[in-house]
């Protein structure tokens, strides 16, 4: 195991000197399985149980430690770990992660403690993973053990649970790098300890991906690199809490903020049709089951309006004026008929793409602006999904990819012919 004062980065680590110290005492590891948390004192038990049963029945010739970094809560989230009864073949760590709060961060902590104890697999599980089993732990470490570098959960969940990586991260990434990876924003999953490493020598982390843009970064560059990248169906995953409709979600501006920023980064990947790339399976896969999210319904529409009051002015400073008119014209359409159709959606995304990379104002605003548009695909899809099993809805979102893969002459075309929206003082004007 490398000497903790050998640096494992040349910036201030997320993981802190006390914590590098204890993990020098406890000596090499074979597996990490770590949770970054904040204030998750009413889900992260669930997590624990079933990690350490997991732990104990599936890898018991393994050393293994369990992790939690934490950012800081206030309430009883770190006990679950520090009074957890632990099988004899594991060891814990729990430590307050350094830098910026942020999920990122946390795990990125997570990672530096895999790469300084040299560990052959690192498993991430969030601390809110309702419906999580024992069996999703070696579901996700043994494709790992036996050499690949990452492995990716793929969930059955709700079409309101879904709706963003159907609808816009695993569209953008099918039309990126046209490999077929389902959950690019899966929270759980596993990665080899030379990946592990890799990735926290990346200066990415005081953008986004030290936020909740953590998940598809790590997909995307995984790709990008050629990693040897696997899926595991872990079959079903409650979903969490959430409350659909609001003009400040960050998961959603970190997460497409970070696959936007890819455009600019990687612009030589898809400015070419990548080969076709199939994302293998590993291990049995689950049927699915059919799911009710109706009761969101509502709530979807009422963003969507919300932000065509406030928004209008920069939607028209960011789409074209044909865009613009078949986006407005659905903002008066009842809940049941809005139809926000896989064609109109994918022009929008490339529309905003486009100006979020080369735009002279703040990109974030430019994501903000998107958010309410997406809440209206987001309602369009909820609504047609209802009563529909996780293979049957995947024709909708196959129509979203085919929509969005048909427009990257588009794409090519506003990227060489831009012209700019957006004053250079950051302020949106008008015609």
């Amino acid at each position: 195991m490398p000497r903790v004062d050998q640096p494992l980065v040349l910036y201030d680590p997320a993981l802190p000197e006390e914590a590098q110290e204890e993990l020098a005492r406890s000596g090499p590891m074979d597996i990490i399985v770590g949770i970054p948390s904040h204030r998750n004192g009413r889900t992260i038990g669930e997590v624990v149980d079933a990690l350490l049963e997991g732990i104990a029945t599936y890898l018991p010739d393994q050393r293994v430690l369990l992790m939690n970094a934490d950012g800081g809560s206030s309430d009883n989230t770190c006990r679950f770990i520090e009074e957890a009864i632990l099988p004899p073949n594991a060891t814990r760590l729990v430590t307050l992660y350094a830098g910026g709060m942020g999920k990122g961060n946390g795990i990125r902590a997570i990672l530096e403690a895999a790469a300084l104890s040299g560990a052959q697999a690192c498993a991430i599980v969030e601390a809110r993973c309702p419906g999580i089993t024992p069996e999703w732990l070696p579901a996700l470490v043994h494709p790992v053990l036996s050499g690949n570098d990452l492995a990716v959960a793929v969930y059955d969940r709700s079409p309101q649970a879904q709706a963003l990586t159907d609808n816009l991260a695993y569209p953008f990434l099918r039309m990126f790098y046209n490999a077929d990876l389902r959950e690019p924003l899966a929270g759980e999953f596993c990665v080899s300890g030379d990946l592990a490493r890799d990735l926290v020598l990346r200066d990415v982390w005081e953008t986004d991906v030290a936020r909740f843009g953590v998940n598809v970064w790590l997909a995307m560059q995984a790709l990008a690199d050629q990693r040897r990248v696997v899926q595991v169906d872990v079959g079903y995953r409650g979903d969490g809490h959430c409350e659909p409709g609001s003009l400040a979600d960050l998961r959603f501006l970190h997460v497409v903020g970070t696959q936007f920023r890819y455009l600019s980064t990687h612009r030589a990947v898809w400015q070419q049709e990548a080969p076709e790339r199939v994302i293998p399976y590993q291990g049995p896969r689950a049927a699915g089951r059919t799911h009710d999210s109706t009761e969101c319904l509502a709530s979807l529409v009422a963003g969507f309006r919300e932000g065509g009051a406030n928004l209008k002015d920069m939607w028209r400073q960011i789409l074209s004026e044909e865009t613009l008119e078949a986006v407005t014209a659905l903002l008066e359409e009842p809940p049941e008929t809005i139809d926000l159709t896989p064609a109109l959606w994918a022009n929008v995304m490339i529309e905003f793409a486009v100006v979020y990379n080369r735009g002279e104002g703040d990109p974030d605003r430019v994501v903000e602006a998107l958010l309410p548009i997406y809440y209206g695909r987001a309602a369009t899809y909820v609504r047609q999904a209802e009563g529909l099993s996780r293979e049957e809805r995947e024709a909708l979102t196959e129509e979203v990819v085919r929509e969005l893969v048909e427009r990257r002459s588009l794409l090519n075309r506003l990227w060489s012919n831009y012209r700019p929206w957006i004053d250079p003082t950051g302020y949106f004007v008008g015609d």
